[in-house]
Parts: C-alpha cells; sequence; structure tokens
C-alpha cells in the first residue's frame, strides 16, 4: 500500500489554483481618452457627397493626418468618430460636427491644423478642441438647427410671405421616401421662420427648427410643399434629395448652426 507523502494535497491544490489564476482572463486596464470636436464645412460639389461618402472621406482624412485615434473593442474594430445628423444630398453647411477619440493628447490648434492639410477644401475643417469624453454624443446634444435657404423666382416677397405663411401653419407634410410613405411634423421641427429680399426676384429663407433622435425638419420637403402652395397644387410630394420645383427653379440650401440648449433655455455651441 503506497502512502502519499504528508503535504502534498495541499501542495496539488495550491498549484492547481495557481494555474488556475494565470489562466483566468485579467481585467482590462481601462485606456486614457481624449474626445476632439470638430467643426467642419461641406460645400462646392462635395455637398453632393451621401453621409457615407463624407464618413469615409473624414476617416482618410484623420489618417492622413496621423492623429493617434482609438479603436472600438470586438470581431470588427473600426475608428472611434462620432458625427451630427445627415445632410440631404446637395445641401452645403457651414457647420458639420465630428468627435473622434484619440489615444494621445494632441494640442487643439496642431490637431486642427494637421487635419486641415489631410482634408478636400470643400470639406475642411474650421475649428477644433477637447471635450469630456463622457459628455453627450452630438446627435443627443443638438437640438437647434438653422437652415439658410437662397431663392430665385418670379414671385412678390408679399405672394412668397403668404404662402410660406399658410405652409407654417400645417400640422404635417406627408411625403414618399423609397417606396414608403411618410411625414414630416412640422409642428414639432418648424420653430420660426424669416423671408427678407436678397436683390430682384432673390430672396433668403431662414429656418430654425428642432430636432431629436425622433426626427427633424427636412427642408426639400417644405420646398416641395411650398412650391405646391404657390401654384395650388395637390401633387404628391417625393423626397428625392434635390426637388424639381417649377414655382422656384433657383434655390439652394444651407445649414448655418447647429447648437444644443442649456440648462436656463439659452442654446449653447457644440465647442
Amino acid at each position: 500500500m503506497t502512502r502519499k507523502a504528508k503535504g502534498s494535497g495541499n501542495s496539488n491544490t495550491a498549484e492547481k489554483t495557481a494555474k488556475q489564476l494565470r489562466s483566468a482572463p485579467r481585467p482590462a486596464i481601462e485606456q486614457t481618452l481624449f474626445r476632439l470636436r470638430v467643426r467642419y464645412v461641406k460645400q462646392g460639389r462635395l455637398a453632393y457627397l451621401g453621409h457615407l461618402e463624407v464618413i469615409h472621406s473624414i476617416e482618410r482624412a484623420i489618417r492622413r493626418a496621423g492623429l493617434p485615434y482609438a479603436v472600438s473593442q470586438g470581431f470588427s474594430p473600426h475608428m472611434r468618430v462620432g458625427y451630427t445628423s445627415a445632410l440631404p444630398v446637395g445641401t452645403s453647411s457651414t457647420c458639420e460636427w465630428f468627435d473622434v477619440f484619440l489615444t494621445a493628447l494632441v494640442p487643439g490648434p496642431e490637431a486642427l491644423e494637421r487635419l486641415v492639410r489631410a482634408s478636400a477644401p470643400d470639406l475642411r475643417p474650421v475649428q477644433a478642441g477637447y471635450v469630456g469624453v463622457r459628455d453627450p454624443a452630438l446627435t443627443a446634444l443638438i437640438t437647434r438647427v438653422g437652415y439658410r435657404i437662397d431663392l430665385s423666382c418670379g414671385i412678390s416677397l408679399e405672394e412668397l410671405k403668404a404662402s410660406m405663411a399658410a405652409v407654417s401653419e400645417l400640422a404635417e407634410i406627408p411625403y414618399e421616401r423609397s417606396g414608403k410613405q411618410k411625414v414630416l411634423d412640422l409642428a414639432k421641427t418648424l420653430g420660426s421662420w424669416e423671408l427678407e429680399p436678397a436683390g430682384e426676384g432673390a430672396f433668403h429663407l431662414v429656418l430654425h427648427t428642432r430636432a431629436d433622435n425622433e426626427g427633424s425638419l427636412r427642408p426639400e420637403i417644405l420646398l416641395a410643399r411650398l412650391d405646391r402652395e404657390l401654384r395650388g397644387s395637390t401633387d404628391a410630394i417625393a423626397s428625392t434629395g434635390i426637388q424639381d420645383l417649377e414655382s422656384i427653379p433657383v434655390y439652394r440650401v444651407e445649414r448655418i448652426y447647429q447648437r444644443g440648449v442649456g440648462e436656463h433655455g439659452a442654446t449653447v455651441d457644440p465647442l
């Protein structure tokens, strides 16, 4: 009969425990991150880029700029970057924003300079600075959006104002998009508007709108409804990005501000 040496059981147990500890997954060390917020323009021919094309262009610029960007975890790591809501194709902007998470602190002016050199002129960054890593996402922060629409048409200011007033009193504007029936909630998304002359047969229409995660105002749908109001038409509206309007042959839409709302109701800039 073979006897175990005294204390060998404790030794085996201790060795087994040590092996388990060595093979157990270790808790990940939280990486120090820095959140760089950047304002950029979307102008000229690049106003006709789709949102996915804009995203790819910005990510290429971040890589070319040599910024130490962070990547997400999981089986398909990707650059940690967030954007404001997509612009309709053909709409330009002076106030688009993106947040990119960095693994090392690059001074704001230096990061901006690098990004400018790496970007197309019509998609160039114009402002950059750091915000809190745990601050709300841009899509949650921004609830006030402004648009300026330059109109050219053979209509008097009085007639245009009367038609715009009639449209603004509507609660909803039904339209079709990708074969599906949609509704623009005008009562919820349109705050106020201003219409001013800008030369012979030209006007500036400024829209002050509200946005949230459930939706925002689509200027091209409002313009299509204004066109039908001017013509006395009840034709159905289809969302095509750039509208073919009979009574407004030339127009250009530009996003001019995106802001949040502070604790006391005042609007605040994202940076």
